[in-house]
Order: C-alpha cells, then sequence, then structure tokens
C-alpha cells in the first residue's frame, strides 16, 4: 500500500500545477494518445480486484487517474476499493482536486458530504448536502444522488427527512416510496416499511413478485406481520381498484402456510384482470399440496378467464387436485406388500376424505367442457381425470364409461385415444360387462392400428381373462405377454409373477383357484368387502391359494383402514400356515401394527426378529433390519 500512497502524493501535487492538470487541449491529446493504455490497465485493475489484490488494483487505477484527473468514473473505483473512515482523509484530498474541474458535478458533491460525514464533520457534510438540493429542488434526480451518498455515509435519518422534503418539493406523495421502504427495513420499523412498500405496489402493480418479496422477507421479524396486515386494511379500504394488494396479501398468507385464507382472499375480490398471478398461486398452493385451496381458485380461473390456453390449464389442474387427494396417503412406509406395483393385481383404493364441496360443482363444470374447449388436449386429458375421478370414486360408472368412450372417439392425439380406450376396458370390467370390454378392445386396436399382441393390449386382454375367469386363456395371454413384452417392461415381470400365482396352486379347475379369480374380479368392479368374504372363504394348506388369498385379504384390509379386522386376519393367518412362504410379509405387517397403530413398539421386536432369523431370503431383510436396530438399539 505505500506505493499508492506515493502515487497519491504524486497526483495531489500534479493536480495543483494548473497548465499540467487543467490545460483542456492538452489533457485532451493526452487522453487521446493513452487511451488503449488506460483500457489495458483497467482490464488488468479489474482483474487483480477479482482476485481479491486489491491494493495492486487500487495502485494501477491511481495511475490511470494521475494520466487523466477528471476520470471521475475511476476515482468511484478507487473509493470502493477504500472504504471506511480511515481511508476518507485520503480520498477527500483526491476529490477536493477533482471538483477543481467538476464543480458541477452532482455525484462527486454528494460524494465530498459522505467523505466529510465520515470524519465527523457531519454539519458541513448537510450543508454541502442542502447546497446541491438549492440548484433545483424539482428535479426528481437529485434525490437519489443524495441519498445514495447519504445512506453510504450511514447518515438515515438525514435521507429520511430529505426524501420526505422532496415530496414537498414535488407534491408527490408516493415519491420514493421504495427508498423510503428501504431505509425504514434497515432501521427496523415494519410499520413504515411496509407503509411504503405497499404504497407503491398500488401505484406500480407491475412490481408485485417484487415488493411481495420484500414484505415477505421482513416476515422473518417477529413484529412485521401485524404491521403489513394492518396496512394492507387501511389501503385496501380507500376508494380505488386494490388488484395487486389483494394479490400480494394472499401471496403473504400463502407464505405464512394460511392456506384457505389465502385462496378465500381471492376468491372475495375482484381480480380477473390478474389471472396469470392467480394461476402462480393457485400452482404454489399446489406444490404445498393445499388441494382443496388449489382447487378453488383453479375453479375460479376456469370460470372467469379470457384466455382459452389458461382454462385448459386450469381445468386440467384442477383435475389433478382431486387425483392427488384421492391417493391414500400412508402414515408410515410399509416394508411389506402383496406383489407391490404389479398392473394386475393393483389395489386402487381411493377414497376421499371428509366433504369437499368444490367437487359436485366441478364435476357439472366439465359436462359443459367440450363447449368450454372444443376438441383440445388440455379438454380432453382433464376429461379423463374427470372420467377417473367418476369411475374409482364417486362411483358413478356409467359416466365413467361416457367420460372415457368419447375421448376414444374425438381425443386429437392417439396417445390420449389409446389412454382412453384401454381404461374404457376397466370401466366396462367394473361394470361386469366382459362382452362390452372385448367389443371396445377390438376397436383400439382397429381404430388405432395396433398390434393385437402389442404389450398394453394383451395387458388389457389378460384383466378380461381375469373377470371371465378362463384360466386356460388366462396362461395363454400371459405366454404371449412374456413373448412381446421387453424383459426390461415392468409388465413384463407383472406378467411372471401372476403366472407363478396360476401354476403354483393347483390344476386350472381347481375350485379354490376359482375362487381366487372371482375375488379379484370383485377388486376390479371395486366391491371390496364382497372380496375379502369371498378370499376368506377360501380353505387349504400353503401349498393351496389359501395362503396368497389370506395375504390378499389382509391387504385390502389394510388399504380401507381396518385395522382391527386386519389384525385378526393376520393372526389367524399366523396360527394356521406356518410354513407358507407368505409368512414373513404377514410377520412384517403385524410388526408395523404394534409399532406405528397400536403405539405398542416392544411388541413388534419378536416378530420382526422371527423374520431375520427364520426368512433371510425376505427382500426387505436390510430395511428391516435397521428398523430393529432402531428400536432394541443394538445389532441384530
Amino acid at each position: 500500500m505505500n506505493r499508492s500512497l506515493i502515487i497519491i502524493g504524486l497526483l495531489l501535487i500534479l493536480l495543483s500545477i494548473p497548465h499540467l492538470g487543467y490545460n483542456t487541449a492538452n489533457a485532451q491529446d493526452f487522453r487521446n494518445r493513452s487511451a488503449s493504455e488506460d483500457q489495458r490497465l483497467e482490464q488488468r485493475a479489474s482483474t487483480l480486484v477479482r482476485l481479491g489484490r486489491t491494493a495492486e488494483a487500487v495502485d494501477l487505477y491511481l495511475e490511470i487517474l494521475y494520466k487523466n484527473p477528471g476520470n471521475s468514473n475511476i476515482y468511484f473505483r478507487v473509493s470502493n476499493l477504500l472504504p471506511g473512515q480511515e481511508n476518507a482523509p485520503v480520498l477527500l484530498q483526491i476529490l477536493e482536486d477533482i471538483l477543481k474541474t467538476q464543480s458541477q458535478n452532482t455525484r462527486l458533491l454528494a460524494e465530498k458530504g459522505r467523505l466529510l460525514y465520515l470524519l465527523d464533520r457531519k454539519q458541513e457534510a448537510i450543508q454541502d448536502w442542502e447546497s446541491i438540493l438549492q440548484k433545483d429542488r424539482k428535479d426528481r434526480f437529485i434525490y437519489p444522488t443524495l441519498t445514495n451518498a447519504m445512506l453510504q455515509a450511514g447518515a438515515m435519518d438525514e435521507a429520511i427527512q430529505l426524501l420526505n422534503e422532496g415530496r414537498t418539493a414535488l407534491k408527490d406523495s408516493h415519491a420514493f416510496a421504495l427508498d423510503l421502504a428501504r431505509i425504514y427495513a434497515a432501521k427496523h420499523n415494519y410499520n413504515l416499511a411496509s407503509k411504503e412498500y405497499l404504497s407503491h405496489l398500488d401505484q406500480n402493480p407491475g412490481m408485485l413478485d417484487y415488493i411481495s418479496n420484500q414484505l415477505i422477507g421482513l416476515l422473518e421479524n417477529e413484529t412485521a406481520y401485524e404491521s403489513i396486515t394492518l396496512n394492507l386494511q387501511k389501503i385496501m379500504a380507500l376508494p380505488g381498484d386494490h388488484q395487486a394488494l389483494v394479490l400480494a396479501q394472499a401471496k403473504i398468507l400463502l407464505h405464512e402456510k394460511h392456506y384457505p385464507e389465502c385462496a378465500r382472499t381471492i376468491l372475495a375480490s375482484d381480480v380477473r384482470r390478474s389471472m396469470k398471478d392467480v394461476m402462480t398461486i393457485a400452482d404454489d398452493l399446489l406444490a404445498e399440496r393445499a388441494w382443496t385451496p388449489a382447487a378453488d381458485l383453479y375453479l375460479y380461473i376456469s370460470a372467469n378467464s379470457k384466455d382459452r390456453q389458461q382454462i385448459g390449464d386450469a381445468l386440467l389442474k384442477l383435475a389433478s387436485t382431486y387425483e392427488y387427494r384421492l391417493n391414500r396417503e400412508e402414515a408410515y412406509k410399509s416394508l411389506s406388500g402383496y406383489f407391490p406395483g404389479n398392473q394386475f393385481l393393483d389395489l386402487d383404493v381411493r377414497i376421499l376424505r371428509g366433504e369437499d364441496a368444490s367437487l359436485e360443482r366441478t364435476l357439472k363444470l366439465y359436462d359443459s367442457l367440450q363447449t368450454l374447449l372444443p376438441r383440445t388436449n388440455e379438454a380432453f386429458l382433464a376429461s379423463f381425470h374427470i372420467a377417473e375421478i367418476q369411475l374409482m370414486v364417486s362411483g358413478d360408472v356409467d359416466r365413467a364409461i361416457r367420460g372415457f368412450q368419447n375421448i376414444f372417439d374425438n381425443a386429437p392425439r392417439n396417445d390420449i385415444k389409446l389412454s382412453g380406450g384401454t381404461r374404457l376396458v376397466d370401466a366396462w370390467l367394473a361394470k361386469g360387462d366382459t362382452s362390452a370390454a372385448l367389443q371396445s378392445l377390438a376397436k383400439v386396436v382397429d381404430k388405432l392400428n395396433m398390434d393385437e399382441d402389442a404389450p398394453r393390449i394383451v395387458s388389457s386382454r389378460i384383466k378380461i381373462r381375469i373377470h371371465q375367469g378362463d384360466i386356460p386363456r388366462l396362461k395363454k395371454e400371459l405366454l404371449n405377454l412374456s413373448g412381446a413384452a421387453s424383459p426390461a417392461d415392468p409388465i413384463f415381470n407383472d406378467g411372471l409373477e401372476l403366472m407363478a400365482v396360476l401354476n403354483g396352486n393347483g390344476p386350472d379347475d381347481d375350485p379354490n383357484l376359482q375362487q381366487y379369480l372371482k375375488a379379484e374380479r370383485l377388486v376390479g368392479q371395486h366391491k371390496l368387502a364382497e372380496a375379502i368374504r369371498v378370499l376368506q372363504d377360501i380353505r387349504g394348506d400353503s401349498e393351496s391359494i389359501a395362503d396368497e388369498a389370506g395375504v390378499r385379504a389382509i391387504q385390502i384390509l389394510l388399504a380401507l383402514g381396518d385395522d382391527q379386522l386386519a389384525v385378526e386376519t393376520m393372526d389367524d393367518f399366523l396360527r394356521t400356515y406356518p410354513d407358507s412362504p407368505w409368512r414373513a410379509n404377514v410377520l412384517v405387517w403385524r410388526g408395523e401394527q404394534f409399532q406405528f397403530t397400536q403405539n405398542e413398539p416392544q411388541s413388534a421386536i419378536p416378530y420382526y426378529e422371527e423374520v431375520i432369523v427364520n426368512h433371510p431370503e425376505y427382500l426387505g431383510i436390510q430395511e428391516l433390519r435397521v428398523r430393529l436396530r432402531s428400536l432394541i438399539g443394538g445389532g441384530s
């Protein structure tokens, strides 16, 4: 840094020589001669700054300033690299000499006030700032320049006074609101900070995202929420259109996790000109898994937007909120299961929890969907979701059939047609009409020009054969699938698992095997209580299908949330089938009931231990070991 001080000294000496420092013609000629060299030095200095070699960068900048004392931009680079009170005297000396040739430079004059304030010559600083202002109090651009200098000096109160005086001079009560808001926030005055932010937003709705984020930043402080809420209420009580404030309030409520109130705030106001922002808030609610508030906003958008694309997006997302809500959320991750993920043995138990007033409105809205959005992909995708809800939840199979049929007949994209057509097959099976299911599948093959042995087509035929109870033809289709599907395709393994169940549990005419398929047919028809009764009536040893029937019954009871009957069925299974290959699965289920449902974790230990000792081939053995260690506090 010694070299820097030497250069500063030389610079001050040179600046004091009139013919060298202030001869305009000569200085201009000198700059022209050294422009390329100055650029090279500036680039080098900038690189040194990035490398953290500040002292060397200052040396280079001072060398440039030595050659061209009138380059105020270089001065400010030096000033930024020499912060603090200890550097202020040197900077002030340089600045005062530069001002001899640039006495009208407002930024340099404001900088002088900053340095004086840092040197505790506050009265001089204030007088200098005031003299700048005297030039033209109605010049709006003077105020930000002075304010920045004041804030850099730490003169917050003076900056606040200046900006308020500026409002009076300009006769604009909203001027400099953002600057004042930032200063008040730095002073922890959240009442005045939020008031200024909200006032500015009310005048400048386009700044919704920025100001909402600033207000949310204030919420880290305990008293800020109350201040923001009170100021929102005061401003929105005034005459005028306050859409931006409504949306800001909704964003704050969302951040505070007041999800229903967030949606109600929007629905109680007229924000039809801000549908893009409403969509963003609805998407955020969806991401937070606040299904009902999100659905209410999507419903509002679909009913009020003028943009057809936006209506389509809202309707599609509206449908998805119900899809998400229908997925049963498990209280814990079970380590057991009955062919988990197998589409032929899929247990789709989706129950809408509690009352949902908007579901009925939504279903009615979708009745006119094709009129709202004729033949768009979004309309058909949304219709698909609604048909799913009708099939799986409301039990309105006839309307689901009509919905899937309409999708298959009219959707513009073949992939949507295929999804509608294959799901139409499932809907006919749920209705118990295997003939209609076969006819629908044939139409899918014909209309979409598909190979009859394509995996998705074979998959649908397998489901039909399950419902028909035709074991020989079912096995034939499973063999077709093993040839048509790639071993890497999940459906390939699904087929092998079902084939193993059929081949390992008696001949094709075994009555128990027929009863088991009857139960699967009832599962496909969503008649789960009847399916359980059929499964529980199947008798036999572990060499027959009886133990699989018992495991399937337990799985359905757990999915339905009937824990008491599930436990009774598990205990009966463990007494009846000591040698069943499914015993480990039931032991794990029984331990999980003790640990997670009955809140008796120590009672689960013997069940887990039996699995680890007697069933080392169990697929979930490693995860079970971890769980057991957490219960007993040691190795196992």
